[in-house]
């Protein structure tokens, strides 16, 4: 008995050395490396919390009391709720603080009727677990669904995995508090939970939530540095290396399957003149309102790309080239007729159309397109013209 309480002693002064240092990890990840800030220190706060309601958690059998067990589980509490907070920082994620503070309050609560001899440790203790399985039952599920829309579905299982077993632990204790009523304070199922089976899956599952958490913090690394890498910073559209990517796939389709496409080439006219007049900013702010401007005009499942300076790209899935010059004509309209800002005159734009079945290759296809842009300039500006044509079409 003594050889097993010694162990114990050691596996839980393992456990709290351990998430000692995973919160040191943590807080370097934050400060001197700068790499998501609030998410790191939150992960650290609950680390430290978790390092505490250990602490509590651990009892001597010689002084059997449920006071602590009670505080613990209190703190393991709030630990969870920060774990959850520090998870939708990560993932950009709305927060809703009432439903956090109102399950705090009620712990709160119960935790002062039982120091007024009211309800029972057990009746706390036990309040206090179910809402840990909520929060993580919570978690679970919006870790799970922001990495499935990030990655696959078996590398979200895998980083959701720890979270899983945290459920499955919390609920073992859960029923043992629920049968705690019936058993005396100083039996051995009491001395179970300090048993070195139950503390060695402490330390599993501290290595594991905290190697997962990295783990996400990592992918969602990942992720920006990938959006940063195929999108333009200014306007959000993709750049022009990532629209060139998808137009060779989107081309390769049309080889293979037949399936029609169209292309837009657009230029903002006389874009020098407003960067001279109003200034660079002025300038962005034109590029912006453009931007904007087209995402509004095409379906969601159209592709649309700043191919540098004041020149766009639309990739038009599943459109012909008469489709494409409606829809070109519609933006001629839309941006001429929408003020961008106050003490200027709205922007036009000219647009070169193309039908991928005009080209070769994917090469071809732009050299088109930008042939018509470039006619469309000639013709006046202010409107869209085909590929192959030569007749001004004004909007």
């Amino acid at each position: 008995m003594d050889t097993l309480l010694s162990t114990s002693i050691e596996l839980n002064k393992v456990n709290i050395l351990l998430t000692l240092l995973f919160s040191i990890g943590w807080i370097v990840i934050a400060k001197p490396l700068q790499l998501y800030h609030n998410s790191s220190i939150r992960f650290a706060l609950a680390n430290l919390l978790f390092a505490l309601a250990l602490l509590l958690d651990f009892r001597h059998p010689d002084n059997p009391t449920l006071f602590l067990w009670v505080i613990a589980d209190i703190i393991l509490l709030i630990s969870f709720i920060i774990y959850n907070l520090a998870l939708r920082h990560l993932f950009r994620l709305t927060i809703d603080p009432k439903w956090f503070s109102s399950m705090i309050i009620l712990v709160s609560v119960a935790y002062v009727l039982f120091l007024a001899g009211w309800i029972r440790p057990e009746t706390v203790a036990v309040l206090s677990l179910v809402m840990v399985i909520v929060v993580m039952l919570a978690t679970l599920k919006m870790k799970f669904n922001a990495l499935h829309a990030a990655f696959s579905a078996s590398i979200a299982s895998i980083l959701c995995l720890a979270d899983a077993l945290i459920v499955t632990m919390v609920i073992s204790k859960l029923a043992f508090w629920a049968f705690a009523v019936s058993i005396p304070q100083n039996s051995l199922i009491f001395s179970a939970f300090n048993s070195s089976l139950m503390l060695w899956m402490q330390v599993i599952l501290i290595i594991l939530i905290n190697t997962t958490a990295v783990g996400t913090t990592i992918s969602r690394l990942i992720v920006r540095m990938k959006y940063l890498a195929e999108h333009d910073q200014l306007t959000g559209l993709l750049n022009r290396r990532a629209f060139q990517s998808q137009l060779e796939y989107q081309f390769s389709l049309f080889q293979r399957y037949q399936r029609p496409f169209s292309i837009l080439m657009l230029d903002i006219d006389y874009f020098k003149l407003i960067n001279d007049t109003f200034g660079h900013s002025a300038g962005d702010t034109a590029i912006v309102h453009t931007a904007r401007q087209l995402k509004q005009q095409v379906r969601q499942s159209d592709l649309v790309a700043r191919f540098g300076g004041e020149e766009f790209i639309v990739l038009l899935a599943d459109q012909s080239l008469t489709e494409a010059k409606l829809i070109a004509d519609k933006i001629c309209q839309s941006l001429s007729e929408t003020k961008w800002a106050d003490a200027a005159d709205p922007l036009t734009i000219s647009i070169g159309c193309v039908e991928a079945s005009q080209a070769r290759d994917p090469d071809q296809l732009l050299k088109l397109a930008d042939d018509a842009l470039y006619q469309a300039k000639a013709n006046g500006r202010n409107q869209a013209v085909m590929a192959g044509s030569k007749v001004s079409s004004l909007t």
